[in-house]
């Protein structure tokens, strides 16, 4: 029997035949951007007529993905650099999927290339990543699953290389120096934390955090974290 989800796809599907269907002969040269982007198009009014993201997402991740990952592939192997819709919008769809390593990969491609994101995106492709990367970082680590290795590189890109805005700059080195004093139940604690070498890398990234952006929030932290360091070399409170 059909899942509740496949009937819908199928209806909303069925709905759009004879507007978003281009067919491609077996062995055809492929399509043009043009013919793609309109297939696109449909493809975007279909996702809308879905009421639940959990359904979005796993018809991006089964049905569109699948289907426009090659023309993708093929548009970067070309290494041509104009601004490209469809490529555009398949970065935001592999993150919608978690698939950060290809989106992540994309998204570096189309930061060398000076790349614009989709036509309704106020941020562009580095502030995008930086912002995306995070917010799953968030989510992994609350769960108690790794954050690597799209923590790392990721915010090496942010440290050295990415000029995003100042206020999520600061979540960024916020979020790297709390991982450092979470215990065993994932809390940040810097009481849990017997290493003097770590509490200071945690209150170096949590100043500069604070330098970042006033409204880090991240003063109560760094007492602690001298409050520790102190008891650490008194040898009290231990």
């Amino acid at each position: 029997m059909a899942s509740p989800l496949r009937k819908q796809r199928d209806a909303l599907l069925n709905k759009q035949s004879g507007k978003s269907e281009i067919h491609q002969p077996s062995g055809a040269e492929p399509k043009s951007l043009h013919l793609l982007l309109v297939e696109l198009a449909n493809d975007e009014k279909v996702l809308k007529g879905f009421n639940r993201i959990e359904d979005k997402v796993e018809h991006k991740r089964d049905v569109l993905v699948p289907k426009y990952k090659r023309a993708v592939e093929e548009y970067l192997e070309s290494g041509e650099r104009f601004d490209n819709p469809l490529f555009a919008i398949m970065i935001v769809w592999l993150f919608d999927i978690d698939d950060l390593e290809t989106a992540i990969d994309w998204c570096n491609k189309a930061i060398e290339r000076e790349l614009d994101t989709p036509s309704r995106f106020k941020r562009d492709f580095a502030t995008f990543c930086a912002d995306e990367v995070l917010k799953w970082c968030e989510k992994m680590a609350a769960q108690g699953h790794s954050i690597e290795p799209f923590f790392s590189h990721t915010f090496k890109k942010v440290r050295e290389e990415w000029r995003i805005n100042e206020a999520l700059t600061a979540k960024w080195y916020k979020f790297a120096g709390l991982m450092l004093l979470r215990d065993e139940d994932g809390k940040p604690l810097a009481s849990s934390v017997g290493d003097i070498e770590i509490l200071e890398t945690a209150r170096g990234l949590l100043i500069e955090a604070g330098n970042q952006s006033a409204k880090a929030q991240v003063k109560s932290q760094i007492e602690k974290i001298d409050m520790r360091i102190r008891a650490l070399k008194d040898g009290t409170n231990l």
